[in-house]
């Protein structure tokens, strides 16, 4: 990391903690995690926990952060790096509806919660043990609703991997039998008949999201994704086109669509 990185990260830790013992516990801990997983020997069975009291935009919350799964590289992605910003520039600000597909612990589904604070936020995570701490870490933000289940094209369960850093865990041969849910469903469990926004960071499983059993994107006015090998820009563009969709913003693997 730059000298240039380094501090600005230690600037924007300082400015969004709310004690001085949660901002060197966070900038203690970043180092822990950074020094072991550039060495290739984080121990992925190591639980450790901390909870860092945060101030975002006058809101106060709490976040509990594994220290050794990975779960403080999502914090920086999302609140430092601002990976959405710039994809949220092409909306507007009275969003109501919001679906955050791949969840995680919550950093997006917060940050989108911060940026749009009327909207009402589904998080649907299909990790049990992220999925614990995303209940945790969004238990303040009473518009933020969190379902334990794969997003998937149909309904019924599917093998979940737990076995790899907390970010990268997926749909896969084996694994941990998991509930699977299609988009019609959880537009008919909550009663959804429009999504403002839906963001999709699902670990590959987007390819048959989205090209299968996919007319619930008409229904979507916008997409934010993240895109993993094999499925190409190409694929993306081929899967919502037909459903008025053109790419607005392309950034490494993440992208922007909006409807006509």
């Amino acid at each position: 990391m730059s000298i240039k990185n380094y501090f600005s990260k230690l600037i924007f830790t300082a400015k969004i903690s709310n004690s001085p013992k949660s901002w060197i516990s966070f900038i203690i801990n970043s180092k822990r995690y950074s020094s072991k997983f550039k060495k290739g020997n984080l121990n992925l069975k190591n639980n450790e926990t901390f909870v860092y009291h945060n101030k975002i935009s006058r809101e106060k919350f709490d976040l509990y952060l594994r220290t050794f799964k990975g779960d403080i590289d999502i914090f920086y992605e999302v609140f430092w790096k601002k990976t959405y910003f710039d994809h949220l520039k092409f909306l507007k600000d009275d969003l109501k509806i919001i679906v955050d597909l791949g969840a995680h612990i919550g950093m997006t589904s917060i940050y989108l919660s911060l940026r749009f604070p009327e909207a009402k936020i589904y998080a649907v995570e299909a990790s049990l043990d992220n999925f614990e701490l995303l209940l945790k870490n969004t238990s303040s933000f009473k518009n933020i609703v969190c379902i334990n289940a794969a997003a998937y094209f149909e309904d019924g369960f599917v093998n979940f991997s737990n076995d790899d850093l907390s970010y990268n865990q997926r749909i896969s041969e084996t694994g941990v039998s998991t509930k699977a849910i299609s988009i019609g469903s959880l537009k008919e469990n909550f009663g959804l008949t429009n999504i403002d926004l839906m963001k999709i960071d699902i670990e590959g499983g987007e390819i048959d999201l989205l090209s299968k059993n996919n007319s619930w994107l008409s229904s979507v006015n916008s997409i934010i994704i993240e895109i993993h090998h094999p499925y190409s820009l190409a694929d993306l563009q081929n899967d919502v086109q037909p459903y008025g969709f053109i790419i607005t913003h392309n950034e490494d693997s993440v992208l922007s669509a909006i409807k006509n």
